[in-house]
Protein backbone atom coordinates (compact mmCIF):
# COMPACT_ATOMS: atom_id res chain seq x y z
CA UNK A 1 0.00 0.00 0.00
CA UNK A 2 1.51 3.32 -0.64
CA UNK A 3 1.07 5.93 1.99
CA UNK A 4 1.23 9.61 2.14
CA UNK A 5 3.46 12.00 4.33
CA UNK A 6 2.30 15.43 3.91
CA UNK A 7 1.92 15.89 0.28
CA UNK A 8 4.78 13.00 -0.43
CA UNK A 9 4.31 9.30 -0.98
CA UNK A 10 6.46 7.22 1.32
CA UNK A 11 7.23 4.48 -1.09
CA UNK A 12 11.03 3.12 -2.68
CA UNK A 13 12.98 6.33 -2.96
CA UNK A 14 13.81 5.22 -6.59
CA UNK A 15 10.20 6.68 -7.19
CA UNK A 16 10.44 10.12 -5.21
CA UNK A 17 10.49 13.51 -7.42
CA UNK A 18 14.04 14.15 -5.57
CA UNK A 19 15.90 11.07 -6.48
CA UNK A 20 14.41 11.11 -10.27
CA UNK A 21 15.52 15.07 -10.33
CA UNK A 22 18.70 14.10 -10.03
CA UNK A 23 19.13 11.16 -11.73
CA UNK A 24 17.63 13.20 -14.67
CA UNK A 25 20.26 15.48 -16.06
CA UNK A 26 19.51 16.72 -19.94
CA UNK A 27 22.42 14.67 -21.22
CA UNK A 28 20.94 11.70 -20.06
CA UNK A 29 17.26 12.22 -21.13
CA UNK A 30 15.95 10.20 -24.29
CA UNK A 31 15.22 12.91 -27.01
CA UNK A 32 14.55 15.75 -24.55
CA UNK A 33 17.57 17.78 -26.98
CA UNK A 34 15.66 16.83 -30.00
CA UNK A 35 12.30 17.97 -28.77
CA UNK A 36 13.45 20.86 -27.82
CA UNK A 37 15.65 22.11 -30.52
CA UNK A 38 13.59 24.75 -31.81
CA UNK A 39 14.80 23.82 -35.38
CA UNK A 40 13.89 24.52 -38.16
CA UNK A 41 13.31 28.19 -37.05
CA UNK A 42 16.21 28.82 -35.26
CA UNK A 43 17.99 29.00 -38.40
CA UNK A 44 14.74 29.98 -40.38
CA UNK A 45 15.57 33.07 -38.01
CA UNK A 46 18.69 33.61 -37.83
CA UNK A 47 19.85 37.23 -38.76
CA UNK A 48 22.90 37.83 -41.59
CA UNK A 49 22.37 34.24 -43.20
CA UNK A 50 19.85 33.63 -45.93
CA UNK A 51 19.47 35.71 -49.00
CA UNK A 52 17.65 38.81 -49.02
CA UNK A 53 16.98 38.23 -45.10
CA UNK A 54 18.78 40.21 -43.50
CA UNK A 55 16.90 39.92 -40.07
CA UNK A 56 16.14 36.21 -41.28
CA UNK A 57 12.22 34.91 -41.94
CA UNK A 58 10.79 36.54 -39.44
CA UNK A 59 9.19 40.32 -38.81
CA UNK A 60 8.85 41.92 -35.59
CA UNK A 61 7.39 45.51 -36.26
CA UNK A 62 8.23 46.82 -32.92
CA UNK A 63 11.99 46.55 -34.24
CA UNK A 64 10.92 48.49 -37.91
CA UNK A 65 11.03 52.07 -38.45
CA UNK A 66 8.45 54.41 -36.37
CA UNK A 67 8.79 56.80 -39.12
CA UNK A 68 6.40 54.74 -41.41
CA UNK A 69 3.10 54.04 -42.43
CA UNK A 70 2.24 51.47 -40.65
CA UNK A 71 4.83 52.11 -38.17
CA UNK A 72 7.29 48.87 -38.84
CA UNK A 73 7.21 48.38 -42.31
CA UNK A 74 10.25 49.14 -44.23
CA UNK A 75 8.68 48.58 -48.02
CA UNK A 76 12.01 49.93 -49.95
CA UNK A 77 14.74 47.49 -48.37
CA UNK A 78 15.68 45.28 -50.48
CA UNK A 79 17.02 42.93 -47.99
CA UNK A 80 14.32 41.93 -45.75
CA UNK A 81 12.05 39.03 -47.19
CA UNK A 82 9.02 40.56 -47.62
CA UNK A 83 10.36 42.86 -50.03
CA UNK A 84 10.64 40.35 -53.74
CA UNK A 85 12.02 42.89 -55.83
CA UNK A 86 15.94 43.49 -56.94
CA UNK A 87 17.56 41.05 -55.07
CA UNK A 88 15.33 38.08 -54.84
CA UNK A 89 13.95 38.47 -58.56
CA UNK A 90 17.09 38.45 -59.82
CA UNK A 91 18.10 35.22 -58.33
CA UNK A 92 14.96 33.59 -59.51
CA UNK A 93 15.42 34.90 -63.17
CA UNK A 94 16.03 32.14 -64.77
CA UNK A 95 14.58 29.36 -62.98
CA UNK A 96 11.76 27.58 -63.99
CA UNK A 97 9.09 28.35 -61.26
CA UNK A 98 5.54 27.00 -61.72
CA UNK A 99 2.97 28.65 -63.54
CA UNK A 100 -0.75 27.78 -63.89
CA UNK A 101 -1.80 24.78 -65.89
CA UNK A 102 -4.01 22.24 -66.08
CA UNK A 103 -1.45 19.37 -66.85
CA UNK A 104 -1.40 16.99 -64.24
CA UNK A 105 2.00 15.56 -65.21
CA UNK A 106 3.52 19.47 -64.50
CA UNK A 107 1.82 20.02 -61.59
CA UNK A 108 3.04 16.84 -59.85
CA UNK A 109 6.32 17.77 -60.99
CA UNK A 110 6.08 21.50 -59.40
CA UNK A 111 4.57 19.92 -56.49
CA UNK A 112 7.54 17.13 -55.90
CA UNK A 113 10.40 19.90 -57.23
CA UNK A 114 9.61 22.83 -56.23
CA UNK A 115 7.11 21.71 -53.18
CA UNK A 116 4.17 23.69 -54.40
CA UNK A 117 1.72 23.85 -57.87
CA UNK A 118 -0.73 25.99 -59.50
CA UNK A 119 -3.80 24.72 -60.94
CA UNK A 120 -4.80 27.01 -63.71
CA UNK A 121 -8.96 27.58 -63.76
CA UNK A 122 -9.11 25.74 -60.67
CA UNK A 123 -12.69 27.10 -60.15
CA UNK A 124 -15.36 28.27 -63.13
CA UNK A 125 -16.26 31.82 -63.56
CA UNK A 126 -19.43 31.12 -61.66
CA UNK A 127 -17.89 29.08 -58.80
CA UNK A 128 -15.15 31.99 -58.55
CA UNK A 129 -17.51 34.34 -58.50
CA UNK A 130 -20.01 32.64 -55.74
CA UNK A 131 -17.31 31.78 -53.32
CA UNK A 132 -16.02 35.41 -53.53
CA UNK A 133 -19.41 37.12 -52.88
CA UNK A 134 -20.28 34.49 -50.18
CA UNK A 135 -16.77 35.44 -48.50
CA UNK A 136 -16.82 38.72 -48.64
CA UNK A 137 -20.61 38.98 -47.45
CA UNK A 138 -19.46 36.33 -43.95
CA UNK A 139 -16.79 38.75 -43.79
CA UNK A 140 -18.40 41.55 -43.27
CA UNK A 141 -21.32 40.18 -41.52
CA UNK A 142 -18.43 38.86 -38.65
CA UNK A 143 -17.04 42.22 -38.90
CA UNK A 144 -20.64 44.09 -37.73
CA UNK A 145 -21.35 41.53 -34.89
CA UNK A 146 -18.22 41.75 -33.37
CA UNK A 147 -17.53 38.14 -34.30
CA UNK A 148 -14.33 38.86 -36.55
CA UNK A 149 -10.91 36.72 -35.63
CA UNK A 150 -8.08 39.33 -36.66
CA UNK A 151 -4.81 37.24 -36.53
CA UNK A 152 -1.84 35.43 -38.23
CA UNK A 153 0.52 38.52 -37.87
CA UNK A 154 1.50 40.87 -35.58
CA UNK A 155 -0.41 44.05 -35.14
CA UNK A 156 1.61 47.21 -36.20
CA UNK A 157 2.86 49.43 -33.18
CA UNK A 158 -0.18 51.21 -31.73
CA UNK A 159 -2.61 49.43 -33.54
CA UNK A 160 -4.57 46.47 -30.96
CA UNK A 161 -5.50 44.11 -33.79
CA UNK A 162 -3.60 42.66 -37.30
CA UNK A 163 -4.67 43.80 -40.35
CA UNK A 164 -5.77 40.07 -41.12
CA UNK A 165 -9.15 38.54 -40.98
CA UNK A 166 -9.43 34.68 -40.33
CA UNK A 167 -12.97 33.03 -41.05
CA UNK A 168 -13.12 29.45 -39.62
CA UNK A 169 -15.42 26.66 -39.57
CA UNK A 170 -16.40 27.24 -43.33
CA UNK A 171 -18.93 24.18 -43.77
CA UNK A 172 -21.17 26.00 -41.50
CA UNK A 173 -21.11 28.96 -43.96
CA UNK A 174 -22.26 28.03 -47.32
CA UNK A 175 -22.64 24.67 -49.10
CA UNK A 176 -20.18 25.84 -51.49
CA UNK A 177 -17.78 25.46 -49.11
CA UNK A 178 -18.88 21.48 -48.09
CA UNK A 179 -18.75 20.66 -52.39
CA UNK A 180 -14.93 22.33 -51.53
CA UNK A 181 -14.00 19.77 -49.12
CA UNK A 182 -16.04 16.88 -50.78
CA UNK A 183 -13.98 18.20 -54.44
CA UNK A 184 -17.08 17.84 -55.54
CA UNK A 185 -17.25 19.58 -59.33
CA UNK A 186 -20.34 21.14 -58.91
CA UNK A 187 -18.19 23.43 -56.31
CA UNK A 188 -14.65 23.10 -57.49
CA UNK A 189 -14.54 22.19 -61.50
CA UNK A 190 -10.70 20.96 -60.28
CA UNK A 191 -11.58 19.20 -57.57
CA UNK A 192 -11.27 15.27 -59.04
CA UNK A 193 -7.66 16.37 -59.74
CA UNK A 194 -6.99 18.19 -56.73
CA UNK A 195 -8.14 14.87 -54.70
CA UNK A 196 -5.65 12.76 -56.77
CA UNK A 197 -2.68 14.74 -56.16
CA UNK A 198 -4.03 14.76 -52.49
CA UNK A 199 -4.54 11.06 -52.58
CA UNK A 200 -0.94 10.74 -54.20
CA UNK A 201 0.90 12.59 -51.38
CA UNK A 202 -0.91 11.95 -48.26
CA UNK A 203 -2.27 8.80 -49.12
CA UNK A 204 -6.25 8.20 -49.73
CA UNK A 205 -7.33 7.91 -46.37
CA UNK A 206 -6.10 11.82 -45.64
CA UNK A 207 -8.42 14.23 -43.16
CA UNK A 208 -9.58 17.99 -43.65
CA UNK A 209 -7.72 19.52 -40.79
CA UNK A 210 -9.20 23.07 -40.99
CA UNK A 211 -11.11 24.86 -43.82
CA UNK A 212 -10.20 29.17 -43.48
CA UNK A 213 -10.49 32.35 -45.41
CA UNK A 214 -7.95 34.40 -45.20
CA UNK A 215 -8.41 38.13 -46.19
CA UNK A 216 -5.35 40.75 -46.20
CA UNK A 217 -6.15 44.24 -45.51
CA UNK A 218 -4.09 47.15 -46.81
CA UNK A 219 -0.59 47.16 -45.51
CA UNK A 220 -0.87 44.50 -43.02
CA UNK A 221 2.34 43.08 -41.69
CA UNK A 222 3.78 40.09 -43.22
CA UNK A 223 3.97 36.34 -41.62
CA UNK A 224 6.97 34.95 -40.37
CA UNK A 225 7.62 32.50 -42.74
CA UNK A 226 7.02 28.85 -41.83
CA UNK A 227 5.84 25.29 -42.57
CA UNK A 228 2.37 24.11 -41.83
CA UNK A 229 3.40 21.02 -40.91
CA UNK A 230 3.86 22.41 -37.54
CA UNK A 231 4.59 18.82 -35.94
CA UNK A 232 8.70 20.90 -35.89
CA UNK A 233 10.94 19.20 -35.03
CA UNK A 234 9.39 16.32 -36.52
CA UNK A 235 9.75 15.66 -40.30
CA UNK A 236 10.09 12.51 -43.32
CA UNK A 237 12.26 13.34 -45.87
CA UNK A 238 9.94 10.87 -48.12
CA UNK A 239 6.72 12.68 -47.89
CA UNK A 240 4.92 15.76 -45.92
CA UNK A 241 2.72 14.86 -43.82
CA UNK A 242 0.17 17.67 -44.98
CA UNK A 243 -0.24 19.28 -48.15
CA UNK A 244 -2.60 22.55 -48.06
CA UNK A 245 -4.76 23.69 -51.13
CA UNK A 246 -5.11 27.14 -51.50
CA UNK A 247 -8.26 28.89 -53.36
CA UNK A 248 -7.03 32.38 -54.59
CA UNK A 249 -10.15 34.80 -55.09
CA UNK A 250 -8.43 38.29 -56.05
CA UNK A 251 -6.18 38.42 -58.83
CA UNK A 252 -2.46 37.80 -57.02
CA UNK A 253 0.58 39.50 -57.26
CA UNK A 254 3.84 40.69 -55.49
CA UNK A 255 1.18 44.43 -55.02
CA UNK A 256 -1.60 43.01 -53.34
CA UNK A 257 0.91 40.17 -50.91
CA UNK A 258 0.49 37.38 -52.73
CA UNK A 259 1.65 34.76 -50.63
CA UNK A 260 5.63 34.20 -49.77
CA UNK A 261 6.88 31.14 -50.55
CA UNK A 262 10.59 30.10 -50.74
CA UNK A 263 10.79 27.51 -53.73
CA UNK A 264 12.30 24.01 -53.06
CA UNK A 265 12.57 24.83 -49.59
CA UNK A 266 10.74 21.91 -48.51
CA UNK A 267 13.49 19.67 -49.81
CA UNK A 268 16.04 21.40 -47.99
CA UNK A 269 14.39 21.45 -44.72
CA UNK A 270 13.83 17.75 -45.06
CA UNK A 271 17.41 17.15 -45.92
CA UNK A 272 18.68 18.92 -43.08
CA UNK A 273 17.30 16.39 -40.91
CA UNK A 274 14.63 16.80 -38.42
CA UNK A 275 15.24 18.74 -35.18
CA UNK A 276 18.68 20.13 -37.15
CA UNK A 277 19.72 23.62 -38.02
CA UNK A 278 20.40 24.22 -41.67
CA UNK A 279 23.88 24.84 -42.41
CA UNK A 280 23.23 26.36 -45.80
CA UNK A 281 21.50 29.62 -46.48
CA UNK A 282 18.65 29.52 -48.26
CA UNK A 283 17.67 31.86 -50.77
CA UNK A 284 14.87 34.66 -50.70
CA UNK A 285 11.31 34.28 -51.11
CA UNK A 286 9.02 35.31 -54.10
CA UNK A 287 5.35 36.32 -53.63
CA UNK A 288 2.84 34.39 -55.72
CA UNK A 289 1.48 36.01 -58.84
CA UNK A 290 -1.78 34.11 -60.00
CA UNK A 291 -4.84 35.33 -61.75
CA UNK A 292 -8.21 34.87 -59.66
CA UNK A 293 -9.51 31.66 -59.66
CA UNK A 294 -6.36 29.35 -59.69
CA UNK A 295 -5.53 27.10 -56.95
CA UNK A 296 -2.21 26.74 -55.65
CA UNK A 297 -1.40 23.09 -54.15
CA UNK A 298 1.21 23.39 -51.28
CA UNK A 299 3.00 20.78 -49.31
CA UNK A 300 2.99 21.22 -45.46
CA UNK A 301 6.98 21.24 -45.58
CA UNK A 302 7.07 24.37 -48.15
CA UNK A 303 8.28 27.55 -46.38
CA UNK A 304 5.70 30.14 -46.89
CA UNK A 305 3.70 33.40 -45.42
CA UNK A 306 1.73 36.19 -45.88
CA UNK A 307 2.79 39.18 -47.83
CA UNK A 308 2.53 42.84 -47.73
CA UNK A 309 -0.50 43.76 -49.31
CA UNK A 310 0.56 47.26 -50.74
CA UNK A 311 -2.41 47.90 -52.51
CA UNK A 312 -5.84 49.47 -51.51
CA UNK A 313 -8.22 46.83 -51.64
CA UNK A 314 -8.33 43.38 -49.57
CA UNK A 315 -7.06 39.97 -50.77
CA UNK A 316 -8.84 37.06 -50.15
CA UNK A 317 -7.71 33.19 -50.19
CA UNK A 318 -9.38 30.09 -49.26
CA UNK A 319 -7.04 27.31 -47.66
CA UNK A 320 -7.81 23.98 -46.90
CA UNK A 321 -5.09 22.04 -44.73
CA UNK A 322 -5.22 17.89 -44.86
CA UNK A 323 -3.50 15.90 -42.68
CA UNK A 324 -2.74 11.78 -42.51
CA UNK A 325 -5.41 9.47 -41.00
CA UNK A 326 -3.73 9.89 -37.65
CA UNK A 327 -2.80 13.51 -36.79
CA UNK A 328 -4.86 15.86 -34.48
CA UNK A 329 -6.92 18.33 -36.41
CA UNK A 330 -6.80 21.92 -36.28
CA UNK A 331 -10.57 22.37 -36.02
CA UNK A 332 -12.54 20.23 -33.84
CA UNK A 333 -15.42 19.59 -36.56
CA UNK A 334 -17.16 16.99 -34.58
CA UNK A 335 -18.18 19.88 -32.35
CA UNK A 336 -18.01 23.14 -34.39
CA UNK A 337 -20.47 21.58 -37.14
CA UNK A 338 -24.20 22.18 -37.14
CA UNK A 339 -26.01 19.63 -36.38
CA UNK A 340 -27.68 19.87 -39.82
CA UNK A 341 -24.21 19.29 -41.44
CA UNK A 342 -23.76 16.28 -39.49
CA UNK A 343 -27.03 14.69 -40.32
CA UNK A 344 -27.12 15.50 -43.66
CA UNK A 345 -23.49 14.67 -45.06
CA UNK A 346 -22.17 12.03 -47.28
CA UNK A 347 -20.18 9.28 -46.09
CA UNK A 348 -17.10 11.00 -48.02
CA UNK A 349 -18.08 14.61 -45.83
CA UNK A 350 -18.02 12.61 -42.73
CA UNK A 351 -14.81 11.25 -42.51
CA UNK A 352 -12.84 14.13 -44.02
CA UNK A 353 -14.35 16.00 -40.75
CA UNK A 354 -13.23 13.00 -38.48
CA UNK A 355 -17.04 11.70 -37.43
CA UNK A 356 -15.93 8.06 -38.96
CA UNK A 357 -13.23 7.18 -36.63
CA UNK A 358 -10.54 4.83 -35.99
CA UNK A 359 -9.20 7.22 -33.19
CA UNK A 360 -10.77 10.20 -31.22
CA UNK A 361 -13.73 7.96 -30.63
CA UNK A 362 -16.20 8.53 -27.53
CA UNK A 363 -15.99 5.85 -24.46
CA UNK A 364 -14.33 3.24 -26.37
CA UNK A 365 -16.25 3.50 -29.48
CA UNK A 366 -13.46 3.47 -31.25
CA UNK A 367 -13.18 -0.05 -32.08
CA UNK A 368 -13.37 -0.33 -35.68
CA UNK A 369 -14.56 1.98 -38.01
CA UNK A 370 -17.47 3.86 -36.26
CA UNK A 371 -19.51 7.19 -36.79
CA UNK A 372 -19.77 9.98 -33.90
CA UNK A 373 -22.95 11.35 -34.97
CA UNK A 374 -25.11 10.01 -33.04
CA UNK A 375 -22.81 10.30 -30.18
CA UNK A 376 -23.17 14.36 -30.88
CA UNK A 377 -26.94 14.45 -31.56
CA UNK A 378 -26.98 12.81 -27.82
CA UNK A 379 -24.60 15.72 -26.31
CA UNK A 380 -27.32 18.22 -28.42
CA UNK A 381 -30.15 16.95 -26.47
CA UNK A 382 -28.51 16.83 -23.10
CA UNK A 383 -29.70 12.77 -23.34
CA UNK A 384 -25.45 11.48 -23.39
CA UNK A 385 -24.80 9.83 -20.01
CA UNK A 386 -21.59 8.41 -19.56
CA UNK A 387 -20.63 5.86 -17.60
CA UNK A 388 -19.30 6.26 -14.58
CA UNK A 389 -17.90 3.78 -11.09
CA UNK A 390 -19.88 0.77 -11.43
CA UNK A 391 -19.18 -2.78 -9.57
CA UNK A 392 -21.48 -5.17 -8.34
CA UNK A 393 -23.05 -3.97 -5.82
CA UNK A 394 -23.98 -0.26 -7.82
CA UNK A 395 -27.46 -0.12 -7.58
CA UNK A 396 -29.68 -1.80 -10.06
CA UNK A 397 -30.70 1.72 -11.39
CA UNK A 398 -27.40 2.61 -12.51
CA UNK A 399 -26.41 -0.65 -14.20
CA UNK A 400 -29.60 -0.46 -16.13
CA UNK A 401 -29.28 2.93 -17.14
CA UNK A 402 -29.78 4.89 -21.01
CA UNK A 403 -26.09 5.07 -21.03
CA UNK A 404 -24.84 6.82 -24.11
CA UNK A 405 -22.09 4.13 -24.90
CA UNK A 406 -25.71 1.65 -25.06
CA UNK A 407 -26.00 3.32 -28.63
CA UNK A 408 -22.74 3.46 -30.20
CA UNK A 409 -22.42 0.83 -33.25
CA UNK A 410 -19.52 -0.74 -31.11
CA UNK A 411 -22.33 -1.23 -28.07
CA UNK A 412 -25.29 -2.30 -30.48
CA UNK A 413 -22.99 -4.80 -32.30
CA UNK A 414 -21.96 -6.36 -28.97
CA UNK A 415 -24.50 -6.00 -27.07
CA UNK A 416 -27.02 -9.31 -27.36
CA UNK A 417 -23.57 -11.16 -26.84
CA UNK A 418 -22.15 -10.07 -23.66
CA UNK A 419 -22.15 -13.16 -21.38
CA UNK A 420 -23.31 -12.27 -18.47
CA UNK A 421 -25.62 -9.23 -18.73
CA UNK A 422 -28.65 -9.67 -16.38
CA UNK A 423 -31.76 -10.51 -18.05
CA UNK A 424 -33.51 -7.04 -16.81
CA UNK A 425 -31.44 -5.40 -18.44
CA UNK A 426 -31.18 -7.55 -22.07
CA UNK A 427 -34.64 -7.07 -22.16
CA UNK A 428 -34.85 -3.61 -21.67
CA UNK A 429 -32.08 -2.76 -23.97
CA UNK A 430 -32.52 -5.13 -26.76
CA UNK A 431 -34.59 -3.13 -29.03
CA UNK A 432 -32.60 0.45 -28.44
CA UNK A 433 -32.80 2.57 -31.33
CA UNK A 434 -29.64 4.68 -32.88
CA UNK A 435 -30.18 8.24 -32.26
CA UNK A 436 -28.48 8.18 -35.81
CA UNK A 437 -28.18 5.66 -39.03
CA UNK A 438 -25.06 6.00 -40.83
CA UNK A 439 -25.56 6.31 -44.92
CA UNK A 440 -25.40 3.00 -46.82
CA UNK A 441 -23.17 4.47 -49.47
CA UNK A 442 -19.29 4.03 -49.85
CA UNK A 443 -17.63 6.82 -48.17
CA UNK A 444 -15.45 6.86 -51.63
CA UNK A 445 -17.57 6.00 -54.63
CA UNK A 446 -15.30 3.34 -57.35
CA UNK A 447 -12.45 2.37 -54.60
CA UNK A 448 -12.28 -0.60 -52.83
CA UNK A 449 -11.99 0.88 -49.23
Amino acid sequence: MTEMAGDEIVGPVEFSRAHIAAHSPVEAQLYTAFLTSGEPYRSLYRPDFHTAARNGFAHDPRKGPADTSPAGLDLDDEDLYYNTAGAAQACWAGADLPRPTKDIGRLRNDLRDWGYCLIAEALSADQLKTLKRRIDDQAAGERLAGLATWQGVAPAPGEPLPRVQFIHSLINKGEQFVRCVEHDPRGVQAGPLIEQLLNETMGPDFLMSSFIAIISSPFNNPQGLHQDQATAPFSEAAAPFTVNTMYILDDTTAHNGGTLVVPGSHRRLADAGAGKPLTEPLPPAINLSAPAGTAMMFEGRLLHGTGVNRSNATRAILVMNSVKWWMRQQETHLISAFPEILETASPKLLYRLGALTGFGGIEGAWNGPEYQVGQRRMIDAGTYRRIGELSPDSPPEDLAADYGYRHSETARRQFPHQPQTRPDIRSRHAGAQPAWTAPAEPKFPGRRR
